[in-house]
């Protein structure tokens, strides 16, 4: 019995040792636990007046680079404006040259069509060439026929063989005119061909002659020559 007491106490020690170490345990782990949000806190503090001070120095570097930017777009809307002062002043200068090469086209003579001429001048030399072939042909036949020269075409077809009784203006599918039918070789000055769409005849001695604006009459005897 006496042994039993002496050893209680001891127990009770051991246990109230053990507690406290168990409660100096949890103490140690709850400060290290505040310390550590305490240096979290001083952190984010740290970082939240680093961000406080940094941010109207950023605000300010925004607002001058923005300033700059206006002050360029002011000087190009400024240049524009000069641009646009010049191009109104070019285009003023631009009509004014216009009218003036208006007016000097239509003060200026047409200039002449040398192509055109050319080509007029050839077809109406193949046409004298034609009318000079028709026209032997019909006196050819008139030598055969009492020195009277053929009514129509078709009278004297032997005679024109390859040369052609039309005039090669267009598509060459118009007759020459027979002014004079069955009139007497012997009066040279009669016309006895017409092109219809050249002023040239061909005279019954088988000339060709160009009329130019001369009209073709009718004398009292009722043969065709040219007037004057």
């Amino acid at each position: 019995m006496q042994r039993l007491t002496f050893r209680l106490p001891v127990f009770v020690v051991a246990i109230w040792l053990l507690a406290c170490v168990i409660i100096l345990a949890v103490q140690s782990t709850v400060i290290s636990k505040l310390r550590s949000e305490n240096e979290d806190l001083r952190a984010a503090a740290s970082r939240t007046e680093e961000q406080t001070v940094r941010s109207p120095t950023d605000e300010l570097t925004k607002l001058r680079a923005d300033n700059d930017e206006v002050g360029k777009l002011r000087a190009e809307i400024s240049q524009l404006q000069e641009q646009l002062k010049e191009l109104s002043t070019l285009r003023a200068e631009n009509q004014r040259l216009l009218a003036e090469v208006h007016a000097l086209s239509a003060a200026a003579p047409p200039q002449d069509d040398f192509v055109g001429k050319a080509a007029a001048k050839a077809e109406l030399t193949k046409c004298i060439e034609n009318m000079k072939h028709v026209c032997l042909a019909a006196r050819i036949w008139s030598n055969e026929h009492g020195d009277i020269m053929p009514t129509e075409f078709r009278e004297f077809e032997k005679e024109l063989a390859t040369r052609i009784p039309f005039c090669p203006h267009g598509q060459g599918t118009t007759q020459y005119e027979i002014v004079s039918p069955g009139i007497p070789e012997t009066d040279p000055s009669v016309v006895y061909l017409r092109c219809p769409n050249h002023p040239a005849v061909a005279l019954c001695d088988g000339s060709v002659q160009q009329i130019g604006t001369r009209k073709l009459v009718v004398r009292e005897d009722g043969k065709t020559v040219i007037g004057r």
